[in-house]
């Protein structure tokens, strides 16, 4: 299995990754527009996303039902009203990113990184979310309902009217997490961690 490009943006100063195939990242590309619009396009057509760079990426209401996203980089990015439901998300990289009204619903989502991502009104529902990190997100008005979330973390994260209904949450860490008016109803929280007593 390939991993991750490791090739910076040509552009002065710039951190990002350069696009497959390319010397400058999706942020500082030519016809920045125009490239996008492509690349929005061949995520619809193809059933398997792997190995590619699409750092900064914004994608607005298109869908992604039944993808394996495997070895993927989308972190820096904005997704609005993007359905998910049914992808694989394995082994990928969505930190510092932005989600707005998405669905995973009936997602396996395995060693996956939102950490510092920013989460309204996202739909987490009958989902397998082995081992991904949430640290840092700020997430609200959302649910991961019926959902196994063992070995998640979720450290030093803000929730706002979240639910964890119905959730497997054995492993789940929630340490120096800031929580209001978020649900464990019917999970087993006393399985997961909330501070380093043990």
């Amino acid at each position: 299995m390939n991993m991750y490009s490791h090739i910076k943006c040509s552009e002065e100063n710039c951190n990002f990754f350069a696009l497959n195939e390319n010397e400058k990242c999706l942020k500082h590309i030519e016809n920045r527009d125009e490239k996008i619009k492509s690349i929005s396009m061949k995520l619809q057509k193809e059933d398997m996303i792997r190995n590619c760079n699409n750092s900064t990426i914004i994608l607005d209401s298109i869908n992604l039902k039944d993808k394996m996203i495997i070895v993927a980089n989308f972190s820096n990015s904005t997704f609005t009203n993007i359905d998910f439901t049914g992808s694989s998300l394995l082994l990928s990289l969505f930190q510092y990113s932005t989600f707005k009204s998405c669905k995973f619903n009936e997602t396996t989502i395995k060693y996956t990184n939102f950490a510092g991502s920013t989460f309204s009104n996202c739909e987490f529902i009958d989902s397998n979310i082995v081992n991904s990190n949430f640290n840092g997100i700020f997430a609200q008005n959302s649910s991961f309902n019926d959902s196994d979330l063992y070995y998640s973390t979720f450290t030093s994260s803000r929730l706002e009217n979240i639910t964890y209904i119905e959730c497997n949450l054995k492993k789940t860490d929630f340490y120096k997490s800031k929580r209001n008016n978020v649900s464990f109803k019917y999970s087993n929280y006393e399985e997961a961690f909330f501070n380093r007593d043990r």
